[in-house]
Parts: C-alpha cells; structure tokens; sequence
C-alpha cells in the first residue's frame, strides 16, 4: 500500500533496536521484535492522516477480508461457513466493564460510528475516523455524552482528571501508535478505583504459531503492535495500572486477551 511511513521505536521502551520477525510482514510492512525488551510491533506506522482517511478501520477491515480470501480460499470458505461457532457461549463484550464499574461516566476509546457503551452508563467516545465520530457524537450526546474526533491523546486531554469511573479500549490498542503514553493518560483521567476494559489480539496464542502470517490478529498496515501477556502486564504496569486477566483459562488457546487495568 502506498503511503507515507514513520519509523517506530519499541513503543514499550523507546529503544531503536530491533529485529525482523521472519515470515511475519507483507507489501513492505515488517514486524519486529525490540532487541532490549522484545516488545514486537510494526516498524514503521502509517501517518495519522491515513489512519483517520484512507486506512480507517471499515475500509481495512473490508480490504483484508476481501484478500485472505484470494490468499486462502479454502481456510476463508470453512471459517465463513462455521461462523455460528464463534456465538457459542459467547459473551456480550461491551458488558465486560460493568464486571468492575457499576455506574458513571465511561469512555470509548476507538469508538468507531456506534455507540454500544452499556445502558447503565454515561457514554464518551473518541475516535480517529472523522465520518464516524460525528456519528457516534449524535447518538452519545443523546445519553448526556458526547464523542470527540482526534487521535486518543488529544481527545483524552479533552477531559478533565479522573473524569471517568470506566474506559474502553476494545480493539483499539494494537492500531495506537504509542500505546503506552495513551495508557499513561488514560490512567490520569480515571477516578481512584476505575478500571480499563482492554480487548487486544493475542500474540501469545498457538493460532498465531499455526497460522504464521495468516493469522486473523495480523493486519497490515493498521495493527501496529503485537502484545502478549508478559509485555501487557509490563506495559500496564508502567503505566501505573494494576493488571488482571480475566481469560485466564484461554490464555494460550483464544485469539483474543480480555483484560482490566485498574488505576490503584
């Protein structure tokens, strides 16, 4: 894909060391591994211009879909087929922050164009799609909130200190560019007790080692970070957050990591 690149540092310790992981990029995007801290991630990030526009979360997600299955025809027909396995037992991941918050203002970082923040809250939102903010904007402010659109450290130094007695950041963390200043902010906008509900790929799954890089948390070039349990806790705990992982019995096994950071 053509567009302009930033080279990255390690976004965990800010060294400029690093190492391509073999058999783990594509079209010019190369996934590394920090030399000091083994933090993998993306190289190099796209401009946030192209983040906000041209490689926006619904037109990627479209485009990826559309090119694993020219790549795995075969692999793409039988997971289409059996998508109803993937409801089993499934749980509503949106409710997932009133297991720690049971009222108040929560935010929903990366909110794309819906606002599907629990009923029993006051929903705030940011996200870096301009067209889908200004929807997500009308349907909030509608429950007393509101949704702003700015990359998430702007939009988080919109609000006021422990403003908020819950955060959200499903799906959003592996496109953030520098993941740890935004969980450092983050952490300063929530009231003493509050809690971040984090939904990242899991790179420490055995799909991950199956699939090589066909694996579904590979996404070029809009999934700038890779994290497994270690650099989560490592991060979160820089970050001045107190870690849990609540799929602890799928760690290894589900594609995803669930977890809360709740600020001490």
């Amino acid at each position: 894909m053509d567009c302009e690149r930033i080279a990255r540092n390690c976004p965990q310790c800010g060294s400029a060391h690093h190492s391509a992981v073999p058999g783990y990029g594509r079209d010019g995007w190369t996934t590394v591994a920090c030399d000091d801290c083994d933090f993998v991630f993306l190289s190099h990030a796209p401009r946030y211009e192209a983040l906000s526009e041209t490689l926006a979360w619904s037109k990627q997600f479209a485009i990826e879909k559309k090119a694993r299955r020219q790549r795995s025809p075969v692999v793409s027909w039988i997971d289409e087929k059996t998508r109803w396995r993937l409801h089993i037992a499934r749980e509503n991941e949106w409710d997932y922050i009133a297991e720690k918050v049971p009222q108040g203002r929560v935010l929903d970082v990366g909110c794309g164009a819906m606002n599907r923040v629990p009923d029993r809250f006051v929903p705030y939102g940011i996200e870096i799609e301009k067209a889908a903010a200004e929807v997500a904007d009308s349907l909030m402010r509608e429950r007393g909130g509101a949704a702003v659109h700015a990359p998430a450290i702007e939009g988080l130094g919109s609000f006021e200190d422990a403003w908020f007695d819950g955060i959200i950041m499903r799906s959003y963390l592996e496109h953030e560019a520098a993941p740890l200043d935004v969980l450092r902010v983050a952490a300063r906008k929530l009231r003493k007790g509050g809690a971040i509900y984090v939904k990242v790929p899991n790179y420490g799954t055995i799909n991950r080692v199956v699939r090589g890089v066909e694996w579904c948390g590979f996404r070029f070039p809009d999934h700038l970070n890779y994290f497994d349990l270690g650099s989560m806790k490592r991060m979160a705990a820089a970050a001045g957050l107190d870690f849990e992982l609540r799929n602890t019995f799928t760690r290894y096994t589900n594609d995803n990591m669930h977890v809360f950071l709740t600020r001490p």
